[in-house]
């Protein structure tokens, strides 16, 4: 199974952080690309991302999947700020595609917020116009956008299967589906399940585990999941992308602890996946 995460060490190792990353057994990474130019021009924000690659090329990281731009609480409710999400979801594409990297995760958008959904109809029509106009965009940068189901119980397109739903209406080979599995459990899914539905559509994995109070983005094992039966699932599908790991540890540990609790995981790790993760 190929092995990426986030970049767990972006915060305390600068920019070895790759090199660190690669030590624990990671060869793939998840990075995100916001799309907001922050200040920066257009061609200071493209060299930025330029440099990012290098500092992963000379790791020997791959960057396998990129997060695009969502703000919270989402600015989605007009025709002007869906216009301003899709200039930089558009920018986010095109980077993505300037450093060769084929998928790109983004979430739905939110009209009506992230916990209402007053207009179902309108949430789902407002939502599929949408991915519509950003998809010539994804085809002229060879990029593949993967929606990601979401952890909000009041949005009907949270649950895996309503997720896939979308993907399968737009029906396009430039759309495809993220499963983030603890949102899945969130909703009361089975990852395996989920996986199992999604089948050929499911392209990207955020891997994290929760014990259903919180979107905590744990690592596996933290609650009541299946994960050799998860792991089964997507051997079952043929599954050949990357298990990233999408996690929230707790940066505020002194380093030392923060490295052991990473070893750690990467332990448990090496027993899921029948394989050896750490490079130390």
């Amino acid at each position: 199974m190929k092995l990426g995460s986030a970049s767990l060490f972006r915060r305390r190792a600068g920019d070895e952080h790759y090199k660190k990353l690669k030590l624990y057994g990671f060869d793939y990474v998840d990075y995100a690309i916001s799309g907001a130019l922050d200040g920066k021009t257009e061609e200071e924000y493209r060299q930025m991302i330029l440099r990012e690659k290098q500092l992963a090329d000379e790791a020997g990281i791959v960057i396998w999947q990129v997060h695009g731009p969502w703000i919270y609480p989402p600015r989605d409710d007009t025709p002007e700020h869906r216009a301003e999400r899709m200039s930089d979801m558009q920018r986010s594409i095109r980077l993505t595609g300037m450093i060769g990297c084929k998928y790109w995760v983004i979430h739905p958008i939110m009209p009506f917020g992230a916990h209402a959904e007053p207009d179902t109809e309108e949430f789902w029509r407002l939502n599929e116009e949408f991915w519509r106009a950003l998809l010539p965009t994804a085809k002229e940068n060879n990029v593949i956008i993967c929606l990601e189901n979401m952890p909000m119980k009041y949005l009907s397109i949270s649950p895996p299967d309503k997720t896939l739903e979308m993907v399968r209406k737009i029906n396009d080979d430039n759309f495809k589906f993220c499963l983030d599995t603890g949102h899945a459990i969130l909703r009361g899914w089975s990852p395996a399940d989920a996986v199992r539905l999604a089948g050929d559509d499911l392209k990207c994995l955020h891997v994290h585990d929760n014990d259903l109070s919180g979107d905590h983005h744990n690592p596996p094992f933290y609650g009541d999941t299946d994960w050799k039966e998860f792991c089964k699932a997507l051997d079952e599908i043929g599954f050949d992308g990357v298990f990233s790991l999408e996690l929230g540890p707790p940066y505020h540990l002194p380093n030392r602890a923060y490295d052991l609790l990473i070893q750690s995981i990467c332990v448990s790790l090496e027993e899921l996946l029948g394989q050896k993760v750490l490079r130390f």
